[in-house]
């Protein structure tokens, strides 16, 4: 081991090592493991003081590993190739934590010169990496060349031609990180993604046929709305119940599960069985359920507002997906779309659909509570307007949000207020144990909706004692 460390941080500062000690297949597997845990340590630094856990992301660490081990071991002889390899690691792992301590400690020591133009220009990005990389390659070189004797303008060219190398195969083999800050684009995840973004933006729709697919999904949806709205149950004198389920992000099934998940709860604590309308973007669901677009938002709510009594029923609107500064997002094949609080608001207004409970799982979703919020409406989110909520991670399923609120708080023998404040506080300590940002989930209780509700929440617990 001491051979190898010796031989890295004489080529860090680029001179050669006489008859260097050769290492052995443990070291090289030790050094691989040590590489994998500080390119992760370096992506959590990255993703703070906001980050969630990418578990696809272990696998982009131990392929792209196993990659470079394979793509340079083509660029060095059998009998050296394991030093070689334990070196590089080495000296991969330096320059890393060199230029993320450049990227990440100078903002932290001179804020002002930090936001700059100089210190944000991508041009200063690239000086940085290609600092790194000349030094890199001129260090590779003198490993190379203590292992392997020769003319220091060939070591040079092999150990330029393995950089471009790594690179080619960085760009090939989709990736992202371990960590990702709450703000994480995939679209500039890895080489592929960006490609298909840019493609997308270029021409509206993603890579592939996808046209006549679009084409029969937007001329299916009257049909599969018109199926939703027949499946609700005939109303009663009394006052009825209604629910708007809609989960906007397609890729991700933790929405359509804290979708099911959410429903059933209200469920438990007012009369909506069946009396539910879903609109949802999942591949399971593209033929059976309408998708959850603006226009079929606002046919929902039409449609919706023909079958209640508008003055005396009560819709309960709950939608979960990703979320903007200025809107809710939704994700469907060939488009990216939102439905803003305006867009909402004017769909509920115009209706004349009096009694509302508007329940909003999403970043910055607080951008709902003012167009929104009156007496007889009760509007409840998981992020104020100016942050994000936690917890959408692909292998959940629920968020932050959804978990604490439906699964953890509304019960019988609870109602909307008590179960929102028992939330925000689980939340809270959640947040504060992950270092997150407060996401300061938002409530109105409009009080002429809270006094026709009560009813409905006091037999809940009389039938679930």
């Amino acid at each position: 081991m001491w051979g190898v460390l010796k031989l890295a941080a004489r080529a860090a500062v680029w001179r050669t090592t006489a008859e260097p000690r050769l290492a052995g297949l443990p070291i090289l597997l030790g050094i691989s493991i040590l590489t994998a845990a500080v390119r992760m340590l370096l992506q959590l630094a990255a993703a703070l003081p906001s980050h969630q856990f990418n578990p696809y992301g272990l696998n982009a660490v131990v392929a792209w590993i196993a990659l470079e081990l394979a793509v340079a071991a083509l660029f060095v002889r059998p009998g050296a190739r394991v030093t070689a390899l334990s070196a590089m690691f080495i000296l991969s792992i330096t320059a890393d934590l060199v230029t993320s301590a450049i990227r990440l400690g100078f903002p932290l020591l001179d804020p002002d010169t930090a936001e700059g133009p100089i210190w944000s220009s991508p041009i200063t990005g690239i000086m940085i990496l290609a600092v790194a990389v000349i030094w890199w390659v001129g260090a590779m070189a003198c490993v190379v060349n203590s292992l392997t004797p020769r003319s220091r303008l060939r070591a040079v060219g092999t150990v330029a031609a393995l950089w471009v190398a790594l690179f080619a195969a960085n760009a090939a083999v989709p990736h992202a990180p371990v960590f990702v800050p709450s703000d994480f684009d995939a679209r500039n995840a890895n080489w592929w993604e960006a490609a298909y973004a840019y493609y997308r933006d270029q021409h509206g729709t993603p890579a592939g046929n996808v046209q006549p697919q679009v084409a029969q999904l937007e001329k299916s949806q009257p049909g599969l709305l018109k199926a939703e709205i027949a499946r609700l149950a005939s109303r009663k004198d009394a006052t009825n119940v209604y629910a708007l389920g809609i989960a906007g992000w397609a890729e991700q099934d933790v929405f359509i599960k804290e979708l099911d998940g959410g429903l059933d709860a209200i469920a438990s604590v007012l009369p909506i069985k069946d009396r539910i309308v879903k609109l949802i973007n999942n591949r399971a669901t593209l033929d059976t359920v309408p998708l959850a677009t603006p226009a079929n938002f606002a046919a929902a709510v039409h449609a919706l507002g023909g079958v209640m009594n508008k003055e005396q029923d009560v819709l309960v609107l709950f939608m979960t997906s990703h979320g903007e500064k200025t809107g809710f997002a939704l994700q469907v094949p060939g488009r990216m779309l939102e439905l803003t609080p305006q867009q909402v608001t004017a769909a509920l207004d115009g209706e004349g659909i009096k009694n509302r409970v508007v329940i909003v799982s999403a970043c910055f979703a607080g951008i709902f509570v003012p167009p929104l919020a009156n007496d007889n409406t009760i509007v409840l989110t998981a992020a104020d307007a100016t942050h994000t909520s936690f917890g959408c991670a692909p292998e959940r399923d629920w968020t932050y949000f959804g978990d604490a609120f439906f699964r953890q708080s509304l019960h019988p023998g609870t109602d909307l207020a008590q179960a929102f404040d028992h939330a925000r506080v689980l939340i809270s300590g959640w947040e504060m144990m992950d270092r997150d940002p407060p996401s300061n989930p938002q409530g109105h209780f409009g009080p002429a909706l809270v006094d026709k509700l009560a009813p409905f929440f006091a037999a809940a617990q009389g039938a679930g004692q």
